[in-house]
């Protein structure tokens, strides 16, 4: 009677493990979906805001430069996708992974509750030798149970890094053009003085300090990215084959001990 109430207690921990972990995976999913979209938003709108206010600072027309401001908020779009894109597909090749090992984490655990009850049947019917081998079986399930908690595990904190990786190189590559802005404080005066030198220079300035200073950068992130696209790719297939690994030594080890 002891050992019934015991297996109750201890398959409904499981149970409600099981059910916390299948929630912690849906959260991570919808941080990381969140993340992408807030980021790749806060980025072109630094952009389009930096633009816009060297373009005030030095006196020029926006509509003067519209076929430049369209094609480079496209031209980042695309960069920043690009990188974003890569990042899902290494997020969902994790996500899929959990999936499957939550999925084989459940039937291990309804073994082991099948393989419980029915040892305890055989205890109740004093069928020793059968019950023993049952108690084996038991075991089994409970450390394929334990080693898929570690799988799990490792696929969580490999979603969480995925968020914390994205953010650091997406900020590295496209840095926070707020900090960029030669606007200052100034008085009438001095501003009276900007409006006078920006007729003389205004333009030949905000080509050399934003135009062609965007031109550069947008070459350098499109020779940069491939090699960034292929790392993560590199990361998606490494992460992948250890997963694969871990699952078929669990396996493994789950077939020796029954």
């Amino acid at each position: 009677m002891e050992e019934m109430e015991n297996n109750a207690i201890l398959m409904d921990k499981l149970t409600k493990l099981n059910k916390l972990e299948i929630k912690k995976s849906k959260v991570l999913a919808v941080i990381f979906q969140k993340t992408t979209e807030n980021m790749l938003d806060q980025k072109l709108q630094s952009l389009e805001s930096n633009f816009k206010e060297q373009a005030e600072f030095y006196g020029q027309k926006l509509e003067n430069y519209e076929d430049f401001y369209q094609n480079m908020i496209q031209k980042y779009k695309e960069q920043l996708l690009q990188m974003i894109s890569s990042y899902k597909e290494l997020y969902v090749n994790v996500y899929l992974e959990l999936q499957e090992a939550e999925c084989n984490q459940k039937i291990a655990i309804t073994n082991l509750k099948k393989c419980s009850d029915i040892k305890q049947k055989l205890m109740e019917q004093a069928n020793i030798n059968k019950a023993e081998e049952y108690h084996q079986k038991v075991k089994a399930c409970l450390q394929k149970k334990n080693n898929y908690d570690l799988i799990i595990n490792r696929c969580e904190k490999d979603l969480e890094n995925c968020v914390v990786h994205f953010e650091k190189q997406l900020n590295a590559l496209f840095g926070d053009k707020s900090t960029q802005i030669s606007l200052k404080e100034e008085g009438a005066i001095q501003k009276m003085f900007q409006k006078i030198r920006n007729l003389w220079s205004g333009k030949t300035k905000f080509n050399s300090y934003v135009v062609e200073p965007i031109n550069v950068e947008l070459d350098m992130m499109d020779s940069k990215l491939p090699d960034i696209v292929n790392e993560i790719g590199q990361k998606t297939l490494t992460f992948v084959a250890k997963i694969k690994q871990a699952k078929s030594e669990t396996n493994r080890i789950f077939e020796q001990m029954i």
